[in-house]
């Protein structure tokens, strides 16, 4: 049986170049870049670049009991890197229950992604440096905490896919009843059996997982704008970054619309086998859940930041209206310094300094009113509540009984008497 692990960067960057050139990653080796393309899609071809990692991966991980049988990099033309590796375990998982067997999935890709993140973080900045990879763009979070890396575990989504002819497990009974395509049935959410040899080309399975390597891609794309939007929803609640860059922030939501639609395009460009198997996929793992969530939380970061940038606009819109103010009133009293000289040419020192530090000194004063703040006056609240002082209520007289009128002649009572 073959162990494959298909995990989905978001990187956002311009298309690759038709022209590969090989180049150096510093302190690992040479890597000699392959054009390439999704096979599954059978109307308008998406070009990729293809990278064998594996020499590279085995030189500085080895994992105990399990073979490294492959490790291959997959840059979209849609702002994503995929990276496979093909495992071939010396115990034989068939015999495992499907929560073992997820488990076992869970501690290999946590031991991976530990050992292969700075692996991966050199070979994207040598694809970069080299122009492999160009327009890189950061996330604005990630830019303003000086990382100079994207590749973020956080935003990585995986899927763990177990190639093998007649799979024992069972669909897990809390997913809802799919169709996918041929020779796959799902597991778990992000977890796939193959009916396939596992003997197959692994190129030829590499095809076979588009599907649902897609979809994730797609997945990691809206959870890395999630997180991103959430950090920038943090710093702006704790006035951490006020220069968060709202044009930068629309520049980045623009590429990640832009990328995922791209992906999305998929379903309509792609076969009908891998079709079914794809849009399964997303059912099981909630892409179109995620997306909703994702047009929520993202519209209401970039609300948030229009208004903090209409915040700081209004501040030094307050700010250049004081010094205006103040160098308005220099030149009045410049102006009238020179008024002051003009009509007074033979009048002695005294009343001079008299006039000259007058001017100066209301000069100081309308400065110092312009740049002081307005404070209104704040008036400790009484102690007896917020009602005020309690007021002394007046005793309510008691009234005499009003005498009660005797029957007149008809049984009914007379009028009363006029009250003086």
């Amino acid at each position: 049986m073959l162990h494959l692990q298909s995990r989905a960067y978001p990187v956002h960057h311009n298309s690759p170049p038709l022209g590969l050139d090989s180049f150096r990653v510093p302190g690992h080796g040479e890597l000699r870049p392959a054009p390439g393309e999704l096979g599954t899609l059978v109307y308008n071809p998406d070009h990729t670049i293809e990278l064998d990692l594996k020499e590279i991966i085995t030189g500085v991980i080895t994992l105990p009991g399990t073979e490294i049988v492959g490790c291959h990099a997959r840059i979209l033309s849609a702002g994503s890197i995929l990276v496979t590796y093909a495992l071939r375990h010396e115990a034989d998982l068939r015999l495992l229950p499907l929560a073992d067997l997820d488990a076992l999935d869970a501690r290999v890709n946590n031991v991976l992604r530990e050992a292969d993140g700075p692996v991966l973080a050199a070979v994207l900045a040598a694809a970069v440096a080299c122009g492999l990879v160009q327009g890189l763009a950061l996330r604005p979070d990630l830019a303003s905490g000086g990382e100079a890396s994207p590749v973020d575990r956080q935003s990585a989504r995986y899927n763990c896919h177990f190639v093998t002819e007649e799979p024992p497990w069972a669909t897990d009974p809390r997913l809802p009843q799919l169709s996918p395509g041929p020779h796959c049935r799902i597991l778990l959410p992000y977890t796939y059996a193959w009916d396939r040899d596992p003997a197959t080309p692994l190129h030829e399975l590499r095809t076979m997982l588009e599907p649902t390597d897609i979809a994730t891609a797609q997945q990691s794309l809206l959870v890395g704008a999630l997180l991103g939007g959430r950090r920038i929803l943090v710093d702006l609640a704790k006035a951490e970054h006020p220069m968060t860059d709202v044009h930068a922030f629309r520049r980045f939501l623009d590429g990640v619309w832009s990328d995922y639609h791209h992906l999305d395009g998929y379903r309509i460009e792609s076969d009908q086998g891998p079709r079914a198997t794809y849009l399964a996929a997303r059912d099981s793992i909630g892409l179109d859940n995620t997306q909703e969530r994702a047009d929520k939380l993202l519209g209401y970061v970039g609300n948030s930041l229009l208004a903090a940038a209409s915040q700081r606009t209004e501040a030094l819109d307050t700010r250049l209206n004081r010094v205006a103010s103040s160098l308005a009133m220099v030149a009045a009293a410049s102006f009238s310094l020179d008024v002051a000289v003009f009509l007074l040419p033979d009048v002695s020192l005294a009343p001079r300094i008299g006039v000259v530090s007058s001017l100066i000194a209301l000069t100081a004063a309308g400065i110092l009113a312009v740049f002081l703040p307005n404070r209104r006056r704040w008036r400790p609240p009484s102690r007896r509540g917020a009602a005020g002082p309690a007021r002394r209520v007046p005793r309510g007289r008691t009234a005499a009984p009003a005498p009660v009128p005797a029957p007149g002649p008809d049984g009914l009572p007379a009028d009363p008497s006029p009250q003086p």
